[in-house]
């Protein structure tokens, strides 16, 4: 089956969605597909290549980072073009679109036209939800999806009260490619890195973008505590660049946390670091406790699945799909969102009991080998494929570049 991926970035911009696509479509490839991707350029240019099997094309016309929704408007007909450049050349059996449910209706009305223009399928994977007027205004196509693909529970219950008809929606959990991640944390630089920063500290690593919506002013202000009762300690704080930023607001709130550091006397005691999608494995290595405290409806969370195959327990917030990863008193702790208080009382009982954390630990790697494997998620993604392509054909006939027989 020839697959499209649309999305508004790829790496090296780094995220959850952006690491789930790194995985998937070279991963896809293997398995006797193909995979074009169509997604924002890095470098301000439109740049075509061959990926692991993977045909990408990078533009400016997906590129959030640079783009407003009157320069989207205004930018209409370049974008349709650009749109319709990769569909004929590429010529997809089913298009497959990532948070297209959002961030820009122009896009999705260019879709939408082009996916009755040429009779392929589109699934929608929505990865988020939002709560503004934005999101209501893109209900419009509700109904346009052949498909859908929420990442969590949460997320299906919340697609389907908004209103989203939920015979379209199917639940599909991330999945991780454990080897593949597992030969990443042998890094030597990145070591030598952390560990001349915090020596022989325990080190407890938030692996989320730095942002209030990721709760890092949450994990300082527990910080301060946990030093008070275990001084031993260091924080590790990532995702400051390379990340997707819509409404460019993430560098304010990046030096609003600086400046709280600061006022509690921690630079010491905190390396801020950006760590590539090849080098943060090697950050979870040298971790003994993984945190990731977010105070939105946090979808699912990747990190988690990275945390849990390298056997590390976890602290988490009761938001969003994350409960339905993160096992309270199993493999893990389970908090409420926005408690600095209710973070560090967790963080301290880990650090002086170890033997519990390590239980912890080796149970939230059993549950990821059992439950969030890359392959398991690829199965069922694949099956759907078939599904959701079926049912177009048989409803409106075969789609001009056919995948029978493939």
């Amino acid at each position: 089956m020839r697959i499209a991926m649309l999305h508004w970035a790829f790496p090296p911009t780094i995220g959850g969605v952006e690491t789930h696509l790194f995985m998937v479509c070279p991963a896809l490839v293997r398995r006797g597909h193909q995979v074009g991707v169509l997604t924002g350029a890095i470098n301000g240019e439109t740049q075509e290549e061959l990926w692991q099997g993977v045909y990408l094309r990078r533009t400016p016309l997906l590129d959030l980072n640079s783009l407003t929704p009157a320069l989207i408007e205004e930018k209409r007909a370049a974008i349709a073009e650009e749109m319709n450049r990769f569909f004929t050349t590429f010529k997809p059996d089913l298009v497959h679109a990532h948070n297209m449910h959002y961030f820009s209706p122009v896009h999705t009305e260019i879709l939408m036209e082009f996916k009755k223009r040429y009779g392929f399928p589109v699934i929608l994977t929505a990865h988020n939800v939002w709560e503004d007027d934005l999101f209501k205004e893109m209900l419009r196509f509700r109904h346009d999806w052949d498909g859908i693909i929420a990442v969590s529970h949460f997320i299906k219950r919340e697609m389907v009260a908004a209103g989203y008809p939920a015979e379209k929606i199917v639940v599909i959990h991330h999945g991780l490619a454990y080897r593949h991640f597992l030969a990443r944390t042998e890094n030597p630089e990145i070591r030598r890195i952390i560990r001349e920063a915090a020596g022989d500290k325990k080190i407890i690593f938030h692996p989320a973008r730095m942002s209030l919506a990721k709760g890092s002013d949450v994990v300082v202000k527990a910080f301060r505590l946990v030093k008070e009762a275990c001084p031993s300690t260091f924080l590790l704080l990532a995702g400051t660049d390379k990340t997707v930023d819509w409404g460019a607001v993430q560098q304010k709130e990046i030096a609003q946390i600086k400046e709280l550091i600061h006022s509690l006397g921690l630079e010491k005691d905190i390396l801020i670091r950006f760590f590539s999608w090849e080098e943060i494995p090697a950050a979870y290595r040298e971790s003994d406790i993984i945190v990731y405290p977010s105070v939105f409806q946090e979808p699912f969370g990747i990190a988690l699945l990275e945390a849990m195959a390298l056997g590390k327990p976890l602290v988490v917030t009761r938001v969003g799909g994350m409960p339905e990863i993160v096992l309270d008193g199993e493999t893990g702790f389970v908090i409420p969102p926005r408690d600095p208080e209710a973070l560090a009382e967790k963080l301290i009982f880990l650090l002086r009991h170890p033997e519990k954390a390590r239980e912890l630990g080796e149970n939230a790697a059993k549950r990821f080998k059992e439950k969030f494997s890359l392959e398991e998620m690829l199965k069922a993604m694949t099956n759907y494929y078939h599904l959701v392509w079926q049912r177009s054909i048989t409803k409106k006939g075969a789609p001009s570049h056919s995948a029978a027989g493939r």
